[in-house]
């Protein structure tokens, strides 16, 4: 073989258009859905939960009618007590840097422990702030060293079939998978025994397995479109997510600073759908104040029914829930800047933050439900022989009230009132405040070892 020399000159180009080329053909890799991945990624959280379950021995098992429960009980302290730890995993979102989290509501569920996996690999201790059953939703909280990335958010309005969509999350412990797909329909329903458990649901064919509920569902320009939540066990390529509209929603309502820091402004928010914005003559951007509450910090700033939010300390206003996460940064005592919108012309005006004026979740128990309730202790729960240690203890019912006719009796103990948990007198008493007359509310309570849901009539 005869070899020839290449001059200087022509090598060089040579060398340049191949690294030319290899950039190239990077960039052409570089494709949306890499890119949405990498925006995206950041605010995923894999979430593992421990549950510790305290079951007494019953050596009368099997031997007795179940009508001697309670004659039985005593005889069974004598056994002692067995503990057991079971494991979960799911995944979850950050909605905001200030450490909030959203994921399913089944994922977190009675766990006594929530462990929290960042995307930089770090564990932190979670603590649920607020839960709804009944659209699968939960909000936890971490307290990371160092700063934290929040997932945009997008909408589920404008959802196109056949679209791409991308699922995050921890399947089978895989932390920070990612699947692609297409959205298949909308408007979906899930069934269980024959009655419906979750509607209006998003179906896509990205793979979802267990350990991805509660992580995020984005679209190609990466914005959260929805929290996957289900699967079709005996199909392929069915999954489902709860739509991000709806999400927002009931988050607005899950991290109501009433309820969390029992701080308060006065101000009642609802969404500012298009045709309501046609009504008042203005944009769709902002939130509507749906009403104000007399004698109220808002009501002393100026602010009037009808009128539209559009700003709050600095930050755009586009859903009450963007409200809702200003107030839960924001402390008793502290002002913050409001831009309001009336009449097509807006102003700021500055609206203080106060505490939240409250009558005990005892008084309002007795009032409205007829229940005597109290806070239960481990020293209570062990005495009832529950393994639960957070709750409402129900020591009296009312005769003829709307928790006698609803069947409650004196031991239950109190989980959940409309979907969210009761841990303590203060979160009871803000939930009872919210009731009107007429009202009818569903409980979660825990009888003898098994879960109850009930719905009772506020008086």
């Amino acid at each position: 073989m005869t070899c020839s020399r290449i001059p200087p000159a022509l090598a060089a180009a040579a060398v340049a258009a191949a690294l030319a080329c290899g950039s190239a053909a990077g960039a052409s890799r570089r494709t949306a859905v890499v890119e949405a991945v990498e925006a995206c990624s950041p605010a995923v959280v894999n979430i593992s939960t421990e549950r510790i379950i305290r079951q007494s021995y019953d050596p009368f098992f099997g031997y007795r009618d179940r009508m001697f429960d309670d004659i039985f009980r005593q005889f069974r302290e004598g056994f002692g007590a067995q503990e057991y730890r079971t494991q979960s995993l799911g995944s979850g979102v950050m909605i905001d840097p200030s450490g909030i989290i959203v994921t399913n509501e089944h994922v977190i569920s009675r766990a006594s422990k929530i462990t929290v996996t960042l995307h930089d690999k770090s564990t932190c201790e979670g603590s649920l702030i607020s839960s709804d059953a009944d659209s699968d939703l939960a909000v936890i909280k971490v307290t990371p060293k160092g700063p934290l990335s929040a997932v945009k958010m997008g909408t589920s309005s404008d959802l196109m079939i056949g679209e791409t969509v991308i699922a995050m999350g921890n399947p089978f412990g895989l932390a920070h998978s990612v699947s692609v797909g297409v959205l298949s329909a909308t408007e979906r329903s899930v069934r269980s025994e024959g009655r419906v458990v979750l509607e209006h649901l998003i179906q896509i064919d990205a793979a979802i397995n267990p350990g991805n509920s509660g992580g995020p569902l984005i679209n190609i320009n990466g914005e959260l479109i929805g929290i996957n939540t289900a699967i079709v066990a005996e199909a392929q390529g069915i999954g489902f997510a709860l739509p991000i509209d709806r999400v927002k929603t009931v988050l607005a309502s899950l991290l109501d600073s009433r309820l969390l820091k029992r701080t308060w402004t006065g101000l009642l928010l609802q969404e500012l759908t298009p045709e309501l914005a046609q009504q008042l003559g203005g944009n769709a951007e902002g939130a509507l104040v749906a009403d104000v509450e007399a004698g109220s910090p808002a009501e002393r700033a100026g602010i009037a029914r009808q009128d539209v939010i559009c700003e709050a300390d600095g930050q755009a206003i586009t859903h009450p829930l963007d409200f809702a996460r200003v107030m839960l940064r924001r402390n008793e005592g502290e002002k913050i800047a409001v831009s309001c919108r009336r009449d097509g012309k807006e102003r700021t005006v500055s609206l203080k933050i106060e505490k939240m004026p409250q009558k005990s979740g005892i008084q309002l128990a007795k009032e409205k439900l007829g229940l005597d309730v109290q806070q239960i202790s481990s020293e209570v729960a062990r005495s009832l022989d529950v393994d639960q240690s957070i709750g409402l203890i129900v020591t009296g019912v009312e005769k003829d009230s709307p928790a006698f006719e609803a069947g409650f009796e004196r031991g239950d103990l109190i989980l959940r009132v409309g979907g969210r948990p009761v841990a303590d007198l203060d979160r009871l008493a803000a939930l009872m405040e919210q009731l009107k007359p007429g009202m009818r509310i569903q409980v979660l309570l825990y009888r003898r070892n098994s879960l109850y849901r009930g719905m009772i009539k506020v008086r």
